[in-house]
């Protein structure tokens, strides 16, 4: 099958969730199907991983959108548009130009659209098309406007309401749509919904032999973004203190690139250490004994938990921060809502080890039955032989 594929971020390297998702897509589609990428990109560097996806597309194509053209975008088109706002800032005419091209010139079997950034870009193009939403931008939305302050809650609930509108009319647009937890697909009144949850590398993710049993914590992810921030502030201040002085040689590792200023104040060097970028977040992940994901907002899957359940690491998190994962509370995972439980657990794992070490087995063994990139990409790929048949059928 011929198959375009537009992302609105550059996914190599897979730093940030949206980028490690069509990653792994491109990955494993580009063993079965004739690929064509077309991605923006904001600044030179983030190409970097260009020679790594060649191996995994037939052609590659970039636009550049820079950063100020983006803000222009919503300065002046935002009071002229109905459009969600991060639509108008992933908007680019040559990027739209370059779409029409690539059209024109390739008999495409099916497009694959990543993100609602892109969507308007697809709305009056024939070609059969995929839209992976990921989840529902309305929950997210919500959980956010609730817990900012004026007068950033007002862009907020600005862009919400933006939201609600375009998801209500989406499924008009695209063949079949993808989000990760039923949660999401409920909110996106269409019936060409599909679940397909988040997989993780299980080759590249797994334990390895640990030297000591140090306290560790690790709190792993994209830190420039506001779910994760919120959660590890979150943790430090209602948390951390209380479990130190359980466990005086207790540590706080929070992996991840991008640590916005808040996070860099909270590490001291001493039992509170931000790594920003990472070469291996598999050997930061192994060198923890716990792993936490204390939610307070966000949607959809977190990629850090079943990261660190694929290396066999017990996970603390919220109800909110399970999600869509399909773990056994006490089992695989530990679900922890309020401040008196979330610390508890953590000493409880800090430990007992033979504890700590039994539900990341379990959590390992979850993980290669449910979660495998490989799994999920066929699963799409029965949605894209549906629509295709569909097709045939009407002509």
């Amino acid at each position: 099958m011929k198959i375009l594929f537009i992302t609105p971020r550059f996914p190599s390297p897979p730093l940030k969730g949206d980028q490690t998702v069509p990653y792994h897509r491109l990955r494993i589609l580009g063993r079965r199907h004739e690929i064509t990428l077309l991605s923006l990109y904001e600044k030179e560097d983030e190409l970097a991983g260009l020679d790594n996806l060649k191996s995994f597309c037939k052609a590659i194509h970039t636009v550049r959108l820079p950063q100020w053209r983006s803000v222009v975008n919503v300065a002046l088109k935002g009071p002229f548009s109905s459009l969600p706002l991060q639509a108008l800032y992933y908007w680019s005419n040559a990027f739209k130009k370059r779409i029409d091209e690539l059209l024109a010139e390739n008999s495409f079997d099916l497009i694959h659209a990543y993100m609602l950034r892109v969507a308007p870009y697809l709305s009056d193009v024939a070609v059969p098309k995929v839209l992976e939403l990921i989840d529902s931008m309305q929950l997210n939305l919500e959980r956010r406007v609730a817990m900012e302050r004026i007068p950033k809650r007002w862009l907020f609930q600005e862009e919400l309401r933006r939201i609600v509108h375009y998801e209500r009319k989406i499924g008009d647009y695209f063949d079949q749509m993808i989000v990760v937890s039923e949660k999401d697909r409920v909110l996106i009144p269409s019936q060409k919904v599909t679940v397909i949850p988040l997989g993780v590398d299980t080759d590249l993710f797994k334990p390895q032999c640990k030297e000591s049993k140090e306290p560790v914590i690790v709190f792993s992810g994209n830190m420039g973004y506001f779910p994760n921030e919120s959660a590890v502030i979150w943790f430090v201040e209602k948390c951390f203190r209380r479990i130190k002085k359980e466990i005086p040689d207790a540590k706080l590792v929070i992996a991840g690139n991008n640590p916005s200023s808040k996070i860099k104040k909270l590490g001291d060097n001493l039992s509170i250490f931000v790594t920003g970028f990472v070469e291996s977040m598999v050997d930061e992940l192994n060198k923890a004994q716990v792993a936490i994901a204390p939610m307070q907002s966000g949607s959809g899957m977190q990629n850090k938990i079943i990261e660190a359940m694929a290396c066999a690491l017990p996970v603390i998190t919220t109800t909110l921060g399970l999600g869509a994962i399909k773990a056994t509370h006490k089992k695989d995972v530990i679900i922890a809502d309020d401040v008196s439980d979330f610390i508890r657990s953590c000493i409880k794992l800090l430990n007992d080890y033979d504890l700590a070490k039994k539900v990341g087995d379990n959590a390992r063994d979850l993980v290669l039955k449910n979660y495998s990139w490989e799994m999920h990409v066929n699963k799409m790929e029965e949605i894209y032989e549906s629509i295709m048949e569909y097709k045939r059928g009407t002509v």
